[in-house]
């Protein structure tokens, strides 16, 4: 039957000045197993996924949930608090995991989410959302490509994770994991998220409904990222409408000297029919993941920005895609 959820909480006291702590909310929805956790808000100038999360649990409230979900829309509220990437003490959560019990406040609060997830759940669904600048359409895969295909509406990157990441750390600890990137910019609907986090718990088990979306999902197993080396306003014939679609051969984007007006660098994609695949860009994550290929069809445009914008040494302007596979979407 359908119901509200339980609410609770994940405290991290003694890290404020006032002594109040930082608190992460839970809504819990069912019993037993199977059990999975989707979280959001772990970056906090990225809004969007956490607006998602509150979405998806009026949508649960709808239906009768088999085992556990727990949600938590906002896992980062000490990053939020700053609304920045980074946060107050200067890292960035998403490489603390599975954290420490003292020491910096991102670190504490790593370690306090991670025990309490590692206690209830053996699934985390870690939502990520783009910026008011950026856009993002991928799913991380973490070694399980049937629960990260199993979205269904995105296409989904093989093989490059890093280390302290969630999602790294629960699949180490015995977890399944996978992360989703979807929006940002001006692609502001939740629709995709809801419905793909619905499509997850239907794989999972918890929901008996029919799964939405299309049938097959793209496998991207080459990837290029590029980073800005210059300060100046990056533009482009085309904004972040184009992320989700091939895009390329050829200038897809370059920095212009707001002084002068010089073009300074531009972003390039690969041509078909000419090897490539490995140097800059291709090196993000090591030499392990860097394997010469020759494309033979544009790669897919992973993030992209709203333009122009500025942009320093250091900005990730662009990240595409190759398709090496497809796999039909899991519909258990």
């Amino acid at each position: 039957m359908p119901a509200e959820p339980r609410r609770w909480h994940i405290d991290l006291p003694g890290t404020r000045v006032d002594e109040f702590p930082w608190r992460i909310h839970v809504l819990e929805f069912g019993s037993g197993g199977p059990a999975t956790a989707i979280v959001a808000g772990m970056i906090g100038d990225k809004p969007l996924g956490v607006l998602a999360m509150h979405e998806l649990a009026k949508r649960l409230t709808e239906r009768s949930v088999k085992g556990t979900v727990l949600i938590l829309p906002i896992i980062n509220p000490f990053g939020f608090q700053a609304a920045t990437r980074h946060n107050p003490d200067l890292v960035e959560l998403n490489r603390r995991f599975p954290g420490t019990p003292h020491g910096a406040v991102s670190d504490q609060l790593a370690h306090a989410l991670f025990a309490a997830l590692k206690e209830r759940v053996d699934c985390v669904i870690d939502v990520h959302s783009g910026t008011p600048v950026r856009a993002t359409e991928f799913a991380y895969d973490y070694g399980n490509l049937e629960l990260s295909a199993s979205f269904g509406y995105i296409p989904v990157m093989v093989g490059r994770h890093t280390p302290g990441q969630l999602c790294a750390e629960a699949t180490r600890a015995g977890m399944q994991a996978t992360l989703i990137e979807f929006g940002g910019a001006d692609r502001n609907d939740m629709t995709l998220a809801v419905e793909g986090c619905l499509n997850m718990l239907r794989f999972r088990g918890h929901l008996d409904d029919v799964p939405t979306g299309p049938d097959r999902v793209d496998i991207l197993d080459q990837v290029k990222l590029f980073f800005a080396s210059k300060d100046g306003a990056l533009c482009s014939d085309f904004g972040a409408e184009r992320v989700g679609k091939p895009v390329g051969p050829g200038v897809i984007g370059w920095v212009t000297n707001v002084v002068t007006g010089e073009r300074l660098e531009e972003f390039v994609i690969d041509p078909i029919g000419v090897e490539t695949g490995t140097g800059p860009g291709f090196d993000r994550w090591g030499p392990s993941v860097m394997k010469p290929f020759v494309p033979k069809a544009p790669p897919i445009l992973m993030v992209g920005q709203a333009v122009p914008a500025m942009v320093r040494p250091g900005t990730l302007t662009y990240m595409a895609g190759w398709v090496g596979d497809t796999i039909a979407t899991p519909r258990r």
